[in-house]
């Protein structure tokens, strides 16, 4: 019974019950903005612990009336209470909590002559999102909501975790509702950024996040601090951010630690002199990474020669760029070029081969960005100088979906959530896809839409085009396969299966960073294999689609 403690009622001070709230901390309270409006002071009670306790009500979302969003109020104890607060879910998280078919719990105080909470079941899911604010929730068969629910945690029965707070229901005859409308913990703490304080959050300690928020406290986010966040992570950012602190959050959620490195020491321009020293103090102490030579892979992000090909729609001719990227940021590039398919390698080598001296002293990969159907050429068989028979297989060489680069693509969409869960995950965690892989087609493309934490796919063999369409669609943002096709008679001892196991051990606990180095290095204990048994590193493709490495496109393509 300890673990329930956390849940709340609310009302007015001359008594009487308004709706529910949830103890986040020792003195604090989340409920709805509606619930109270109009008090400054309220009364707030714990069933059979604590009843009619005084608290100070602080309004901290945008809502005033019916409809508006930001339905958000804290509520301020006079005294701690000796009560555990509620455990609150990991933001990273609360896309798996609800695409998975689980039930939560609420609990409410409507009207009723025991004066008792009531308990209700509800479902929810990633799709049922309502103009970008709420998830829509549904209560089990014979159970529903009614008035006295608003604030209620919405929570994992099992776990006790909160994934969010219920705000409305769409109540019918008897006011009652089957429906009704949840503010998930990601949406609240837009509202209330001292939430940040409290979830379990992977990027810093508790307490330094503390500290760099209250520093960063009342920092309008402005046009000019965009413009270096957009050069700090190295592309555009469409996201709007209601302050400086949810900017910074962005950033260390999703990206490399050295990206949120680059975008701190950026900030400290736009601060007053005495912000400015203490964000300063605060980098030296709290992130490893200001130093040189760390990031939060193995080593710093390499440099990279981005080759961009496009496939021209008449004359079966391509759009050939080369990019380099260096430090974050897009270095010098060769024009676009329009050449026949033929000609494709040639224009590339000699690209690439005159894009090396730039990279001179450098950790640097190639990229080929490339369309689907040209994702399994064996582009570490190019030179990168033809005269002297050196081929690029002497780097890190990886292939990208080119479709991913355009702006308005949907993929782009897909793969940067699911980088974003790989990169907070830290480790590979690969799928294994055996050669007799039984789903066919539209079955594949379902199973990896049900599973949104598959971010590393690993195939025993070439992956048909249906399974290749299906992971590139679905945002898979790293797969791996030889390119040799398993012919064997039978698949109880195959090639395939050998190749698979031995990949998918090779960069099980990899960290995603460190995977073109992992690739490079199978392909080189491959050259030494004996020629007629397999070698996982041998004719090895990697995809491998890093979002926050976006060269913008040339001009020619932007028409």
């Amino acid at each position: 019974m300890d673990g329930w403690q956390w849940r709340a009622w609310v009302g007015p001070p001359e008594g009487g019950k308004l709706g529910a709230a949830f103890l986040v901390t020792p003195t604090r309270l989340l409920t709805c903005a509606h619930t109270v409006q109009g008090l400054d002071e309220a009364r707030i009670g714990f069933p059979g612990l604590s009843e009619g306790l005084p608290a100070r009500v602080v309004r901290c979302g945008d809502w005033r009336r019916e409809g508006d969003m930001g339905d958000i109020a804290v509520l301020e104890l006079r005294e701690p209470v000796p009560y555990a607060p509620a455990r609150l879910a990991a933001p990273d998280e609360l896309h798996e909590y609800s695409s998975r078919g689980r039930t939560f719990g609420v609990c409410g105080f409507p009207r009723r002559f025991d004066e008792n909470e009531r308990h209700a079941t509800v479902t929810t899911s990633p799709s049922r999102v309502m103009r970008q604010e709420w998830l829509e929730i549904r209560t089990a068969r014979g159970e529903w909501l009614e008035e006295g629910y608003s604030g209620s945690a919405v929570y994992d029965t099992a776990t006790g975790e909160v994934i969010g707070m219920v705000t409305n229901a769409e109540l019918r005859d008897g006011d009652r509702a089957e429906l009704g409308w949840m503010l998930p913990l990601t949406n609240i703490r837009k509202y209330w950024e001292e939430l940040d304080d409290l979830l379990p959050l992977r990027w810093a300690s508790a307490e330094a996040r503390r500290e760099l928020r209250e520093l960063l406290d009342g920092v309008r986010f402005t046009e000019p601090i965009g413009a270096d966040l957009e050069r700090a992570v190295g592309r555009p950012v469409s996201a709007g951010f209601r302050s400086v602190w949810a900017s910074v959050r962005y950033v260390a959620e999703g990206l490399a630690e050295e990206r949120l490195v680059r975008y701190l020491a950026t900030l400290g321009r736009h601060l007053p002199e005495e912000r400015r020293q203490r964000l300063a103090g605060w980098s030296a102490r709290r992130m490893p990474a200001a130093a040189p030579g760390t990031s939060g892979t193995s080593g710093p992000a390499p440099a990279s020669v981005i080759v961009r090909l496009e496939r021209v729609t008449f004359d079966n001719a391509f759009d050939v760029t080369v990019h380099t990227w260096i430090d974050g940021a897009e270095g010098p590039s060769r024009p676009t070029m329009r050449v026949p398919e033929r000609r494709v390698r040639t224009v590339v080598e000699e690209g690439v081969s005159a894009m090396v001296s730039t990279l001179y002293a450098r950790d640097w990969m190639i990229e080929f960005a490339v369309p689907e159907s040209w994702l399994g050429k064996p582009f570490e068989q190019w030179y990168l100088d033809a005269r002297n028979k050196i081929r690029m297989r002497q780097r890190p060489v990886v292939v990208r979906d080119v479709d991913r680069l355009r702006p308005d693509s949907i993929r782009r969409d897909q793969a940067h959530h699911r980088w974003r869960l790989l990169n907070a995950r830290g480790r590979s965690e690969p799928r294994p896809i055996p050669c007799d892989e039984p789903r066919r087609g539209s079955e594949f493309q379902d199973w990896l839409e049900a599973h949104v934490d598959f971010c590393v796919l690993v195939y025993g063999s070439r992956p048909v085009k249906s399974r290749l369409t299906a992971a590139l669609n679905n945002g898979i943002p790293v797969m791996l396969w030889a390119r040799t096709p398993c012919e064997g008679p039978s698949h109880d001892d195959c090639r395939g299966h050998h190749v698979l196991d031995a990949l998918t051990a090779a960069v099980d606990e990899t960290h995603p960073g460190d995977l073109p180095r992992v690739a490079l290095a199978l392909r080189k204990e491959a050259l030494l294999a004996p020629k007629d048994k397999p070698h996982c590193g041998r004719d090895l493709t990697l995809l491998w689609d890093d979002p926050s490495r976006l060269p913008d496109p040339p001009l020619a393509m932007e028409v």
